[in-house]
């Protein structure tokens, strides 16, 4: 099992739309989808709070959420889940035919991904700590390739447009329904109504 997943992991790196097909050819009941989706957002809160600790933030950078384990935790976990039925439904409405354990199996592998490159951040930063931000913003940015890459697999697009528009437009209503919600929970805070 290990060496099937070291596999995977490089092939995704080298090749994120193969990468798709094979996790794709696995398919996993539902329930286990969402366990490995939550193991993965509990994976990277622990990878979070352990580089934190490390190398904990100025106080003037001090961001509530981030220094939260518990609510850290539950804004990744909901913020995925959203991102999951987002890209799902979002795929369907524009002429995609994804499967959703399909979505849910593939976010939460690259969850998998991105804890293994914040441990290796983490190591990068203990050893040469100018590189571990390079390596970061290079890896953050590769991301990207590999979420629309596993994004026009999935829906059968045929076309990375169709899955940076699906991207593009999923983070424009992650945005506004996110603010929105923060907001009406500000606004409750202070005493607002």
């Amino acid at each position: 099992m290990k060496e099937q997943l070291t596999a995977l992991f490089w092939l995704t790196v080298r090749d994120p739309s193969e990468a798709a097909v094979v996790l794709m050819s696995r398919p996993v009941p539902r329930n286990v989808g969402w366990m490995i989706l939550a193991l993965g957002i509990v994976l990277n809160a622990l990878a979070n709070f352990t580089t934190l600790t490390l190398f904990p933030a100025p106080p003037e950078m001090n961001v509530p959420f981030l220094t939260a384990p518990f609510l850290y935790t539950t804004i990744l976990g909901c913020g995925l889940v959203l991102l999951v039925f987002s890209f799902y439904w979002g795929g369907r409405a524009i002429g995609g035919r994804g499967r959703f354990d399909d979505v849910l199996l593939a976010i939460g592998w690259l969850q998998y991904m991105r804890f293994a490159v914040q441990l290796a951040s983490l190591l990068l930063m203990l050893a040469m700590p100018g590189f571990a931000l390079v390596f970061f913003m290079g890896v953050g940015l590769y991301s990207i390739w590999v979420v629309l890459n596993f994004i026009n697999v999935i829906h059968g697009f045929n076309s990375l447009g169709k899955s940076v528009m699906l991207v593009l437009i999923t983070m424009m209503g992650l945005t506004v329904g996110m603010t929105l919600l923060l907001s009406l929970g500000a606004a409750t805070a202070i005493g607002m109504s």
